[in-house]
């Protein structure tokens, strides 16, 4: 079979998502031994493209978003389509910054549209749009990266994702929890690096201020730990952020320190439940690792206009099938009642 009948076969596949989402969370667990902290923001756009399409379905917008993005210079419905965790604050509360500036030459416009930022997390929304249709062949697809005051930064959770509108327009969103929280205050410079983009060749750049995003922040320190029988692994939260685009929780995980060694310690797959009994988990919840060898997870859940009373988080393992198998002895109950 070549290679355009490989790739063919492959699109023409349906697996329910549950399982898409199984195999995913286990491949992101054999590959935690290449998630260091000091890993760059730089990325191939086509292993983004590829992954964000096996997390969130199709890779095309439907033609309703199509016409949105071509009619209109606002895009806050391009949320809905990427699935991000705070898509419904972000266009109730009309919580995006439209930044409309663009660099273009050599044929390809790269313009980036809008963002947002909270100071855990930044979003930022993108569209190329070519003369000659984009090229996604791997040695074509080119890389690009994003900065914040001309420095690349250090994230805990970090993605982006494609979505064609034709074959000359891509729309493309970067998401990253930051590996600090609020590390850069309230105002910061942005900027948008792209080379050797869909078969153009150069380099493009759109750099652009940004504000916070107004409205209450509450932190919580509740530093309540649970441990397995046998000692090996505790779990420490250490806070809870409740912010415009994300519920953000810091986790410490401690564990016997010759598991660092030829990375044998655990990557945990966590769902979230709050007191109301609202489950968190799937594509309401993202993890990542803020530290080395998983010693400092930050998950992020959806924002929430209104405070639980507690958080519990379930951690899992993820079986032989790839199914979650959830660790009862590290269940962890968070309260969320005093404010520091």
């Amino acid at each position: 079979m070549n290679k355009e009948n490989f790739n063919q076969s492959i699109d023409n596949i349906d697996l329910p998502l549950e399982k898409l989402l199984a195999r995913e969370k286990a491949a992101m667990s054999q590959a935690k031994k290449m998630r260091k902290f000091g890993r760059t923001t730089k990325h191939s756009m086509l292993i983004a493209c590829g992954l964000c399409i096996t997390l969130f379905g199709s890779g095309f917008v439907s033609s309703g978003m199509a016409a949105v993005l071509s009619n209109i210079p606002l895009i806050g419905p391009i949320y809905t389509e990427f699935r991000d965790i705070a898509t419904d604050k972000i266009e109730k509360d009309q919580l995006a910054t439209v930044i409309e500036k663009q660099d273009s030459h050599d044929g390809l416009t790269m313009t980036v549209k809008e963002a947002a930022y909270d100071g855990g997390r930044l979003i930022v929304t993108v569209a190329y749009s070519g003369e000659k249709a984009l090229s996604l062949k791997e040695e074509n697809v080119g890389y690009n990266y994003v900065t914040i005051n001309g420095e690349e930064f250090k994230v805990a959770i970090g993605s982006g994702t494609q979505r064609p509108i034709n074959s000359k327009t891509t729309i493309e969103q970067h998401q990253f929890t930051l590996a600090k929280y609020n590390e850069y205050g309230d105002k910061i410079e942005v900027a948008v690096h792209g080379k050797d983009l869909f078969g153009y060749k150069g380099k493009w750049g759109v750099s652009f201020p940004l504000e916070k995003i107004k409205g209450e922040i509450h932190e919580f320190y509740p530093n309540v730990k649970t441990k397995n029988v046998n000692e090996v692994y505790t779990l420490t939260a250490d806070k809870v952020t409740f912010s415009p685009l994300s519920t953000r929780i810091d986790v410490t995980v401690d564990y016997p320190a010759e598991l660092d060694e030829n990375d044998r310690w655990k990557w945990f797959d966590f769902s979230v439940v709050d007191n109301n009994g609202n489950v968190y988990d799937r594509l309401k919840l993202q993890a990542g690792m803020a530290g080395n060898y998983g010693h400092h997870m930050v998950l992020a859940l959806p924002p929430m206009d209104t405070i639980p009373k507690s958080l519990t988080l379930k951690p899992a393992d993820i079986n032989s099938e790839r199914y979650r198998e959830d660790i009862k002895e590290l269940e962890l109950v968070v309260p969320l009642q005093k404010t520091k």
